[in-house]
């Protein structure tokens, strides 16, 4: 699926000539309280475990976007993005693991203006966020009532990017980012199911989520003369 999406975008790209194709990896922090809250709970309600689950915190993110041409210092774009994170706790006849995955799907307002701010980048990504969460104890799927414990969610996320470009040679560039993004409603009914099989005890049927992001970006810029 993913390198068929890639496919997709390096197409689009040549067919239309984008005014920039990029594509990044980074680390990614995530906070979603409720959520942490749940495994808290877990995490209490079995004082025999020598190792706590740990929260649901640090991952990887990867993403791929293109920036469409025009004459202004704003201009506009799309982006998909995939994001990982795992939380892991053995024991004794209990080797429990959640992985949760995001993908996002967004709109991003990029502004740039080299008289002012040579180098420097800044985007505004809007995007739609789904996620699964699922749950393997001693390397299988666990299962709740007779079916695989997951949880699948929907929402919609708001982010600040900013970056400085590196140049290469001619149309390639790197450059370092930092990101900040908010989700002040993220629906995912089953997650505390998943988490602590319980439902309703310790959080609602949503969490926001806060994220933050260091990463590296590999660019393919074309100027505008070209």
């Amino acid at each position: 699926m993913r390198a068929i999406l890639l496919g997709m975008l390096f197409f689009t790209f040549n067919s239309i000539k984008a005014q920039e194709f990029r594509t990044d990896i980074s680390y990614k922090y995530i906070f979603a309280n409720k959520w942490d809250k749940a495994i808290q709970t877990y995490n209490f309600s079995r004082p025999f475990l020598e190792e706590k689950q740990a929260l649901l915190m640090h991952g990887l993110n990867a993403s791929v976007s293109y920036i469409f041409k025009s004459s202004s210092s704003f201009k506009h774009g799309i982006n998909i993005s995939y994001s990982y994170f795992k939380s892991s706790a053995e024991n004794e006849n209990l080797n429990n693991i959640l992985n949760l995955h995001f993908l996002n799907l967004g709109y991003i307002i990029h502004y740039e203006n080299n008289e002012k701010t040579k180098g420097l980048y800044t985007d505004l990504i809007i995007s739609a966020v789904s996620s699964g969460l699922f749950r393997n104890v001693n390397d299988e799927p666990f299962e709740y009532d007779g079916t695989r414990s997951k949880a699948f969610g929907i929402g919609g996320d708001m982010s600040v990017r900013a970056g400085y470009y590196l140049n290469l040679k001619n149309k390639i560039n790197l450059s370092p980012f930092v990101l900040v993004g908010y989700t002040p409603y993220f629906y995912s009914p089953n997650s505390e199911a998943v988490i602590n099989q319980t439902k309703g005890l310790v959080s609602n049927n949503w969490t926001g989520i806060f994220t933050t992001q260091v990463g590296l970006t590999f660019h393919i810029r074309h100027q505008q003369n070209d």
